[in-house]
Order: C-alpha cells, then sequence, then structure tokens
C-alpha cells in the first residue's frame, strides 16, 4: 500500500446521505472557477485532493474550458495546509506495519492530484486570498501563476516545526520559482512569509489590490484568449527546463513546439492573418 492510499477511508463521503462537498465550480466563459471550502479550517485532505483531481480530469476533457482559477472559500483561507491528523493517522501505519512506502503514486488521491497539476495542458492560477501553508502551498505552487490579495496572514511550508518535511515536493517545487538556496534555507526553518514578502521574493506573480480572485480572473481572462495550443506548448518547453535539459535539447524543443502550433493551431492562423490584415498591432490581437 502506498502512502496516503487509505486516506479516503479516513474521511466521510456521506454524512446522513447528503454528499459532502468541499470543492465548487462555475464558469465564466473559457474559465472555470473552483473554490476550495472545507470548513471549520480550510484544511486540505483526502477528499479535498479527490474532488480537485476530479475536477482538474473535468476540465481537460472540456472543450469549452482552457483556464482553471483556484481560491478559497472561508474568509481568511485559500488552503491553510494539509489536515494533520491525517498525517498521524498514515504514521501510525507506518509504525504498525499497515502502510509501506513507495508503490503506485496514482493510487493515492494527494500524489495523483500533484502529477496530474504538473503536466495539465491547461493555464492555472492561483487566486490567494488567505492562509497558504504547508500542503496548501505546495498545491498553489503546481499552478502556473500565483496572485495574492493583501493581508494578515501567511504563505510558506512550516513542516519542520513540526519535525516532518514537505512530503508533496514543496522544496522541489520552491526551489523552481526561487532558486535552490533560498528554497533550502525557507524549508529548512520552515519559514513562512506574509503577501508582501511573497511577492519581494518572487513566490507569488502579483499582489492584489482587491481581491485576488478578481485580479486572477483579469489574467485568466487573458490567458484564455491565447490559442491553447501555445500555452499548452510553452508550459512543456517550461517542463523541461525545470528537469535540466540542456540548451541544445531546449533549442529542439522549442523548434517541436513551435511546428505544433503551427501545425495544429487554426486559431494561430487567424490571428498572424488578423495581424497582416489589420496594421500589424502585434498588441490589437
Amino acid at each position: 500500500m502506498h502512502i496516503f492510499d487509505n486516506q479516503r477511508d479516513l474521511v466521510p463521503h456521506i454524512i446522513e446521505d447528503l454528499i459532502v462537498t468541499q470543492v465548487s465550480t462555475k464558469d465564466t466563459g473559457a474559465i472555470r472557477i473552483a473554490t476550495i471550502n472545507n470548513p471549520p479550517r480550510g484544511y486540505m485532505n483526502a477528499e479535498t485532493a479527490t474532488e480537485l483531481c476530479d475536477i482538474l480530469e473535468a476540465a481537460e476533457s472540456d472543450k469549452n474550458i482552457n483556464t482553471l482559477v483556484f481560491t478559497g472559500g472561508i474568509e481568511g483561507v485559500f488552503i491553510r495546509h494539509y489536515d494533520v491528523s491525517e498525517i498521524v493517522a498514515v504514521a501510525e501505519g507506518f509504525r504498525g506495519g499497515d502502510i509501506k512506502p513507495g508503490g503506485d503514486r496514482s493510487a493515492s488521491p494527494v500524489y495523483r492530484l500533484f502529477d496530474r497539476m504538473i503536466v495539465t495542458p491547461l493555464a492555472t492560477i492561483a487566486a490567494i486570498n488567505g492562509t497558504c501553508m504547508g500542503g496548501g502551498f505546495e498545491f498553489a505552487l503546481t499552478c502556473d501563476i500565483r496572485i495574492a490579495e493583501k493581508g494578515d496572514y501567511q504563505i510558506g511550508l512550516p513542516e519542520t516545526r513540526l519535525g516532518i518535511i514537505p512530503g508533496v515536493g514543496g522544496l522541489q517545487l520552491l526551489s523552481r520559482v526561487v532558486g535552490l538556496s533560498r528554497a533550502k534555507e525557507m524549508v529548512m526553518r520552515g519559514r513562512v512569509v506574509e503577501p508582501e514578502e511573497a511577492l519581494n521574493l518572487g513566490v507569488v506573480h502579483e499582489l492584489a489590490e482587491g481581491a485576488a480572485l478578481d485580479a486572477a480572473l483579469s489574467v485568466a481572462q487573458e490567458l484564455a484568449e491565447r490559442p491553447p495550443v501555445a500555452v499548452a506548448s510553452v508550459k512543456r518547453m517550461a517542463s523541461e527546463v525545470a528537469a535540466g535539459e540542456t540548451l541544445e535539447q531546449g533549442l529542439r524543443n522549442a523548434e517541436t513546439e513551435f511546428a505544433r502550433c503551427l501545425l495544429e493551431g487554426d486559431a494561430a492562423m487567424e490571428k498572424m492573418q488578423a495581424f497582416l490584415d489589420d496594421g500589424e498591432d502585434i498588441t490589437a490581437t
């Protein structure tokens, strides 16, 4: 059994015949908003991960959706952190021999979600509207863009304060954002920061003047208007860079993805022709 394989058994799916739903969705054009709501504390758990993964897979199969925005549904909370009680249950399973490390990652809701987020061709944005630590911050790090709103809350990876580490790849993901040296320092110290420092460190891309969701939807609209083939190509190339490709490999990948855009992107042909027909102002396309 893989670590976290049995997590869904730890969380009831049905309470008094009422289906428990932690994540709700709403569409606006080609954008799907996923609002995460697990009261009272706003933790992520196995059920949250399962629902997010289901939402991601559904969006990928919906030809009308090309951008996903994630935000928190509890005031002052994006995702507080992963539910420590579930981690304790896994630790007890380890110690009792009922659970063994390793195995099929896809059997775990948490690992399945994170692995899918990394490779999804959809554009993804985290609209951070409150506390975002531990597993919640790891999830935000899997998003292409992170936008935080101003406020008195914390962002970061505090796991070492409990004697554990970010277990779903927080160090690896953060190091690709702020560099290995800074990421190692932050994770070792369990350091969390307020939104303004997160912006200064490059942990978030933008600090919204108002609601993070409003700012995220503005960026999402831009992305939704970009041909999906081009956005997906950028994401694939970025993944290869993060994986340590050589410059030669990167140049080859760029050539391949460029050809893919020309061959598969009908919208690209339309936009390029409009550019040529309408005065050659690329910012107007």
